[in-house]
């Protein structure tokens, strides 16, 4: 039986991803860009509670989680057609905005500085679900935030 997944959105790369992830999935499961069931997908047994959560009786939410260091491919997001999809709360960008430039070692060390707050994030979410069975991540193995801060905290999650 499914359960639900968590999906962690890291840096330019792991964000652009994963919000065409999303839209693929709201088409699929008749989930307006709002987060509102369609008349259409209210019939039939489809596990939209895998990736998604219900806030209210028609209202979906991902859980996702959008993480960068550099704020304009996340702003991009909350001013585009979907930013009313997310919850907000599971938005984090860094308080500078500097982003890592490419630079994995920089998105390493930016993200020692941010490390508890973004485990926070993972925390509230994994406690949010009633069977959590993993997560998917998208993100960049060539450099920057998506691969140096990734690094970061998976290192540090204990099995």
């Amino acid at each position: 039986m499914p359960r639900e997944i968590i999906t962690l959105q890291v840096g330019q790369c792991g964000n652009q991803i994963g919000m065409e992830f999303w839209k693929q999935l709201c088409l699929e499961h008749g989930i307006s860009k709002d987060g509102i069931l369609e008349d259409f997908a209210t019939q039939g047994g489809d596990r939209k509670d895998v990736f998604f959560y219900q806030a209210d009786d028609q209202h979906y939410i991902p859980r996702a989680l959008l993480i960068d260091l550099e704020p304009r491919v996340i702003n991009g997001i909350q001013n585009g057609e979907y930013r009313n999809l997310y919850n907000h709360e599971n938005i984090f960008v860094s308080d500078h905005g500097g982003g890592a430039g490419n630079n994995w070692a920089s998105g390493y060390h930016q993200g020692q500085g941010v490390e508890e707050d973004i485990m926070d994030m993972i925390d509230r979410e994994a406690d949010g679900s009633d069977s959590l069975e993993g997560f998917v991540l998208c993100h960049s193995i060539a450099g920057g935030t998506g691969s140096g801060l990734i690094y970061l905290n998976l290192k540090n999650i204990n099995p």
